[in-house]
């Protein structure tokens, strides 16, 4: 039997929950060997739970061919884990994807640094210029920018290292025939060309919620580091971040005006000592073990503080990426203390009951309580819709309610 088909048609098996595939990998039961086996012989395996018996046993390729020629039609690579092309650094993580598509060319990993650069759709003149300035000198210094696609500064990060001559991969959480937002058409192309857009999802899936917080373990697991721009309190830049944590990958965060809402997720990981403070793109490169790109003789805008370059832009003109570049002067007017919103404490942990959470929380909660260990279990546990679950999950992990150690969700309290 043809491995990739084999490799695919375990790879197709939502029922499964890819950290249990992997454990499935573990245990020595590669694809080839479960789709050999019947139903008496798996039943016989004891890393094989009774209820993925039935999805097991069923061993119609036809899903598997009807995806490839897709990928065929699309020019879109299947790199499977066992494959020596697929990223080592993404191999070693707890939930890795057993099967990777790509469309265009990946670096040569073995000698290339990746950065993740993350941050807010939102974003303000002043995240947008330090994603233009950082996503220059990573491209100058030889380094891969890995983002998402999205709006703000996934996709300064991602233009501005082509502009500069680097390398950029964006992954996505849908399939990489669809390109979402919509409104990111161009780069999306230009990436294809240029860069390596990835994606673990099979073409023609759709780009829905709850597959960007499992996108984002993609982010950092291919990066050596994470560099989270600008994010709010409630951010899938900060997922992004504790993923990297996780990994054991260093996170990095710009500081930001106490006042900006935008900055607030980038100076809580400060705060809480989950990333470490840079304001130039060269102490990233120092931490990561990079030489930075030579600088000209006229000293270089990185080597001034941040905020004696950046200002936020007047709401009447605002700034695109590409644009932004000449340094600005500071803002003088200072905002009066009382002005600055206070934010509630997290609640003591020993203190937290299951009572205290709403519905959807709770029986998320519930779950996990019960033995739930991933978001698919969670789904299967509670028959709850998948967009509620994920943004639920979201919530509960950024407030400490759940954590997640190798990949497995626990209670946090």
């Amino acid at each position: 039997m043809n491995p990739l088909g084999c490799w695919m048609w375990l790879a197709a098996k939502e029922g499964i929950g890819i950290l249990n595939k992997n454990r499935l990998l573990t245990a020595g039961l590669t694809p080839e060997k479960l789709y050999a086996m019947d139903r008496q012989q798996l039943a016989a395996q004891p890393a094989i739970k009774d209820k993925w018996l039935d999805l097991l046993s069923d061993k119609d390729l036809e899903p598997a061919r009807a995806i490839a020629r897709r990928c065929k039609h699309f020019g879109i690579q299947v790199l499977l884990q066992c494959d020596a092309r697929y990223p080592a650094l993404l191999r070693a993580i707890p939930d890795p994807p057993l099967v990777l598509y790509v469309r265009g060319r990946l670096p040569d990993f073995d000698h290339t640094c990746c950065i993740g650069v993350v941050g807010t759709r939102a974003a303000t003149a002043y995240g947008l210029a330090s994603t233009v300035e950082f996503a220059r000198v990573f491209a100058q210094a030889g380094l891969t920018v890995v983002s998402g696609l999205a709006q703000g500064i996934d996709a300064a990060a991602a233009k501005n290292a082509l502009m500069n001559g680097g390398q950029t991969i964006a992954v996505l959480a849908g399939g990489l025939d669809i390109c979402f937002p919509r409104e990111s058409w161009d780069l999306f192309e230009e990436i294809a060309r240029a860069g390596a857009l990835v994606s673990e999802n099979p073409p023609g899936t759709p780009h829905q919620g709850y597959r960007f917080p499992q996108r984002n373990r993609l982010i950092s697991g291919m990066s050596q580091g994470v560099l989270v721009v600008e994010a709010p309190a409630h951010s899938g830049a900060l997922l992004t971040a504790e993923r990297a944590q996780e990994q054991g990958r260093p996170v990095f965060a710009l500081p930001g005006p106490i006042q900006t809402p935008a900055s607030m997720g980038c100076n809580r990981l400060i705060q809480s000592g989950k990333a470490r403070l840079v304001i130039t793109p060269a102490e990233v490169l120092d931490a990561l073990g990079q030489t930075a790109p030579q600088q000209s003789a006229q000293v270089s805008a990185s080597q001034q503080p941040m905020q004696q370059r950046l200002e936020p832009a007047p709401s009447s003109a605002p700034q695109q990426p590409a644009q932004v570049s000449a340094p600005r002067q500071p803002v003088q007017q200072k905002p009066e203390p009382a002005s600055v919103p206070q934010q509630p404490a997290r609640p003591d942990p020993s203190t937290r009951r299951l009572e205290d959470f709403p519905g959807v929380q709770r029986r998320i909660l519930q779950a996990v309580q019960a033995g739930a260990e991933t978001a698919e279990e969670i789904l299967e546990q509670t028959g709850m819709p998948a967009t509620r679950v994920i943004g639920a999950l979201t919530l509960l992990e950024l407030d400490g309610a759940l954590t997640r150690e190798n990949g497995v969700l626990q209670l946090g309290f």
